[in-house]
């Protein structure tokens, strides 16, 4: 087949349009890289200095970032040898993660004054640049700045607080002191965002809208259906040691004391075997005339509550196991 000489002088003049345009793609800039909050997701390490100014040695320092309420914020926490630092009020602009650090050491007189907070970027999709500071305890200022790699783009399940998703139910069996037994479960419908998602909870045919309070750092109650998480009832939190205390004031009067007794605990229910965190709960509601009683709770990380005993007047009175669950 012959080609005409008008469509030569077309496919020439193409040719040369193709390869100045071509040259002028590689005499600019290659275009910056935006990266997404999802590509923060996944674990991280690096070696780090330590927070103590004094203190010249280095070691490894790990991260892990999840996302949750519907893909809109991240949640995570970075590992030292000191323990775990919540990230908190995390925010992401502009290819930006920043974020403050929660105190871990509330309890402690000398750590009144920490205020620490933090920001990391993505120099590539496999290495992350990171840098806090500001006062930590015993009011003394620490700056740290360095990089991590990525060491798996899934986060620790095994530390994350992960039982919330819509559809994951879980039924109890519980036995009253005069033996009564009854079934009942609650179910997770939506995450409303801060925290907060919308629960159904029921027995014998009827059920009832309720709220419960779970990050993937943090778990609790919420004391009415219409309760901002600021309000809630902390029970646990992943920086959790032995003996931390969380006293939340429910009423003038009315106070829950949570202590975490143990952090490793091995408890068999029907519906399987779970390694639970426990938490000691002092219920003192005398205010509106209520009972002075005691719950130890049995929660994992990925189930929630396993097992709860209520006391009264060191009387068992109510005990519920977990039966059976649907993820």
């Amino acid at each position: 087949m012959r080609i005409k000489p008008g469509l030569l002088i077309i496919l020439a003049c193409s040719s040369i349009f193709l390869f100045f345009f071509s040259s002028c793609l590689k005499n600019n800039e290659e275009p910056v890289t935006v990266y997404s909050m999802n590509d923060y997701v996944g674990q991280w390490k690096g070696t780090f200095p330590a927070t103590s100014i004094d203190d010249p040695s280095t070691s490894e320092m790990k991260m892990s970032l999840i996302p949750y309420a519907n893909n809109t914020v991240l949640a995570g926490y970075l590992k030292t040898p000191d323990g775990i630092l919540i990230l908190d009020n995390a925010m992401f602009f502009g290819g930006i993660f920043s974020f403050t650090i929660r105190n871990s050491h509330f309890y402690d007189p000398g750590c009144q004054a920490w205020n620490a907070s933090g920001s990391a970027y993505l120099m590539h999709i496999n290495n992350i640049g990171l840098s806090y500071g500001g006062t930590f305890c015993d009011a003394k200022p620490v700056d740290v700045n360095g990089t991590m790699t990525r060491s798996s783009t899934y986060s620790d399940s095994t530390v994350f607080l992960t039982m919330a998703a819509p559809g994951h139910m879980l039924t109890y069996q519980q036995q009253m002191s005069d033996t009564t037994l009854f079934e009942f479960y609650m179910e997770f419908l939506k995450d409303l965002g801060n925290g907060v998602w919308r629960m159904k909870s029921g027995f014998g045919g009827m059920a009832v809208t309720t709220y419960l309070y779970v990050t993937p750092v943090e778990w609790g109650y919420l004391p009415t259906q219409d309760s901002l998480p600021g309000n809630k009832i902390t029970a646990y939190r992943i920086d959790a040691k032995n003996g931390i205390r969380y006293v939340t004031v429910v009423s003038p009067g009315d106070t829950i004391i949570s202590t975490i007794a143990s952090l490793g605990e091995n408890v068999t229910v029907p519906a399987g075997t779970f390694r639970c965190i426990k938490i000691v709960q002092e219920y003192k509601l005398l205010a509106g005339g209520g009972t002075d009683d005691t719950r130890e709770i049995w929660l994992s990380n990925n189930f929630g509550i396993v097992k709860m005993q209520r006391y009264q007047n060191d009387s068992l009175v109510t005990t519920q196991v977990l039966k059976e669950k649907n993820f």
